[in-house]
């Protein structure tokens, strides 16, 4: 099965357009530094500038009366169609109705630094460098950070036959629609408007140029203004187009001169420069299976996700959409989770992307992590602990459809995680065995034997201790299987590493310790009756977390409790259409029992504590962990048939969400899902692995 180039259809301008979209229909852009999600109506309803963990300000998708847009559609009914540029993270939506066809082409300008520098145009976030830069400035000009960004959206209207009556409309509300902005409108040469909007000491510069050359009849583009919102009107005939952008600025010196250098500016160079850096970036995959346009658009998702100055990795640009329709169950994921980031490296590796990876490690090394202690499982994209990250319900906004409370900050980030060691000793064994790291020119690896060193003798210390576990439950701490699995691979990753950096002594008592952590799994981890590990000692809960198990190592695949808790998670755990929970709430309408479970299943393995109300869906990231498992248990073709069943739950453009509505299909969570797309990537090279006959085995702990 090969997925096909996709497209977004829908019919928009009649009155008729939902209040909401739902999340599936948007399509993604960025710069590597934020991103913004596009509505098939030419709405951009969702975009933090400069950065992603910055204040929102277009944010129609949380509150569709109080938040910010920018809209450029044909005035009227009219077909929308919108669609990927090929192998690029650019939108084009094409609009059809009675009087002509319009094209509208989205992007943030992008290029590789190496360009920049040769041609000395592009200066990031700004032009002006006479005064001192701030510690942000200077962050954005390291070494490290080798792809430019201009901090703009940029919007290219063309009619491509008929007559086409546009209109744009802006509205920008800073700061979470918390701040109204100051809108200075500005006199431009003819053909041009153009306004500074500002809110305390942050700008948007606004300019709009048509194109419709000489000799027309048509009235001049004209800038009106309506409280905060500006709009424009304008007809355009075959041939003729609009040409509009949104950038960010620093002070008001830096958007007067900004303003007055778009008038002029390229901007169809700059399509033509971000076409091409992400053609390249995307055709340097090394995925030659079956599923080439699900790992290309996976792979452009997960680029999106990168803050490329520091190189750390979002969980997703957005914040807080629900995992429940009208639900409380809504987190901010504009952070970077050392486990995601972990995960997302491997995926990347398996693609041949290491240079994604090797900025990852810089993020790492720069953390200076002194003791095992001070680890965090999150931090901002800069590093950052601590009032950053703290967790704040913005109580003047609706939610997505009704889906209360709106946050930023997450309170996850003081949670205790200790599986999170693992993950990161685990990449940082791949970084360090992954040759192919040696030979990126003029590039050297980070030495990172003080951090193996220091999680290795915390985890060696501490990992009997309760903790949250992977889902961040908001309940009690306890004593997870997962999490203790993934202290046994921070162990056996750091013994890995020992002769190489030095750590003999250490090694012996890392060892005793990995062999009492399988001890204590084995024995109060595995529930004879289901035959099958659960979430917490003393639990029947089933997780599907615990389908790691085997891919991380820690039993042989042949190990009869590896494949009886892979059984037991498509008894209990599996949803329609090879999708899959993480575990069982009571709130997801399964009783003791039911059939669709296999029965057989007791209120004790359906009532995770995990401390809050409500419901949530099904799982992406899981279900392509079962596909992963299926394969190497020489389940190839039922394998091959859950992977491709769950294809069909991407959006129109390829792009997945964290969870689905098993019942509707809707997408679920925020969106585009970092942790999902791993998921698609890895199952999928597994898959390709496992048809050839080249699916390595994996060394275990036989005769346990």
């Amino acid at each position: 099965m090969q997925q096909l180039q996709g497209y977004v259809r829908a019919t928009v301008g009649n009155g008729a357009e939902p209040r909401y979209w739902p999340v599936a229909q948007y399509g993604a852009i960025g710069d590597c530094r934020t991103a913004a999600l596009v509505a098939p109506n030419g709405s951009i309803d969702w975009l933090c500038l400069p950065h992603f963990d910055s204040p929102a300000v277009f944010l129609r998708l949380l509150d569709a009366e109080r938040g910010g847009f920018f809209r450029i559609s044909p005035v009227g009914e009219t077909e929308a169609s919108m669609t990927y540029l090929p192998n690029t993270n650019i939108l084009e939506t094409t609009f059809r109705g009675a009087g002509g066809r319009l094209r509208l082409v989205d992007f943030m300008p992008i290029r590789k630094r190496a360009d920049e520098a040769r041609s000395g145009r592009w200066r990031l976030g700004g032009l002006l460098r006479r005064r001192p830069m701030t510690p942000r400035e200077q962050l954005e000009l390291q070494t490290v950070n080798d792809v430019a960004a201009a901090h703009r959206i940029a919007r290219i209207a063309t009619c491509l036959e008929g007559s086409v009556e546009v209109e744009l409309t802006l509205r920008a509300t800073f700061d979470f629609a918390r701040v109204e902005p100051e809108i200075a409108q500005r006199a431009l040469p003819s053909g041009m408007v153009g306004a500074i909007l500002r809110a305390g000491e942050r700008y948007l510069v606004f300019i709009a140029r048509e194109q419709r050359g000489a000799g027309g009849d048509e009235p001049p583009i004209r800038l009106e203004r309506a409280g905060d919102t500006l709009r424009v009107r304008l007809r355009l005939h075959a041939g003729q187009g609009l040409v509009a952008a949104v950038n960010y600025a620093r002070t008001l010196a830096e958007a007067a001169t900004l303003l007055t250098q778009l008038t002029a500016h390229p901007f169809e160079r700059d399509l033509d420069e971000t076409r091409l850096y992400w053609r390249e970036w995307a055709a340097s995959c090394r995925y030659d299976g079956t599923y080439q346009y699900a790992i290309i658009r996976s792979a452009l998702a997960l680029k999106l996700c990168t803050f490329e100055p520091t190189g750390a990795i979002v969980a997703a640009p957005t914040t807080s959409l629900p995992e429940q329709i009208g639900g409380v169950r809504n987190w901010d994921y504009r952070y970077t989770w050392l486990r995601d980031s972990a995960f997302t490296l491997g995926a990347l590796v398996r693609l041949g992307y290491l240079g994604e990876a090797r900025d990852y490690f810089h993020f790492l090394n720069d953390l200076q992590i002194q003791s095992g202690a001070d680890l965090r499982i999150m931090y901002g994209i800069r590093g950052e602990i601590g009032v950053p990250l703290e967790e704040r319900d913005l109580g003047h906004l609706e939610g997505y459809q009704g889906s209360r409370p709106v946050r930023v900050g997450n309170g996850a980030a003081m949670q205790r995680q200790l599986d999170v060691y693992g993950e990161l000793l685990d990449a940082a064994y791949q970084y360090e065995e992954h040759e192919g790291f040696t030979r990126l020119a003029g590039r050297s690896k980070r030495d990172l034997r003080t951090l193996s060193h220091v999680v290795a003798e915390y985890v060696a210390g501490h990992w009997q201790e309760p903790d949250r576990g992977i889902w961040e439950v908001r309940g009690e701490p306890g004593a997870f299987v997962y999490s203790r699995v993934m202290c046994w691979v921070a162990l056996d990753r750091a013994c890995r590493l020992a002769e190489r950096q030095g750590h003999h002594v250490e090694k012996l008592r890392w060892e005793t310790a990995q062999l009492a952590i399988v001890n204590d799994v084995v024995t109060h981890g595995y529930d004879p009756q289901l035959e099958s590990f659960v979430q917490v000692y003393g639990s029947r809960v089933l997780d599907a977390a615990n389908l790691r198990m085997g891919m991380v190592d820690f039993l042989p695949w042949e190990d009869s409790r590896i494949a009886g808790t892979v059984a037991a998670t498509q008894r209990y755990l599996s949803g329609p259409h090879g999708l899959v929970y993480r575990y069982r709430l009571a709130s997801d309408g399964i009783t003791a029992g039911h059939a669709a479970t296999g029965g057989g299943i007791t209120e004790s393995e359906i009532n995770p504590a995990d401390g809050l109300p409500g419901a949530e869906g099904t799982f992406l990231a899981c279900a392509f962990w079962l596909v992963e498992n299926l394969c190497h248990l020489g389940q190839v073709e039922e394998a091959r048939e859950r992977f491709e069943a769950l294809l069909q739950f991407a959006s129109p453009l390829g792009l997945f969400s964290e969870e689905v509505d098993p019942a509707t299909g809707l997408a679920l969570g925020n969106y585009p899902q970092a942790f999902t797309h791993i998921g698609l990537v890895n199952s999928a090279v597994a898959l390709q692995k496992a048809q050839e006959g080249t699916l390595p085995t994996h060394p275990g702990l036989a005769g346990l």
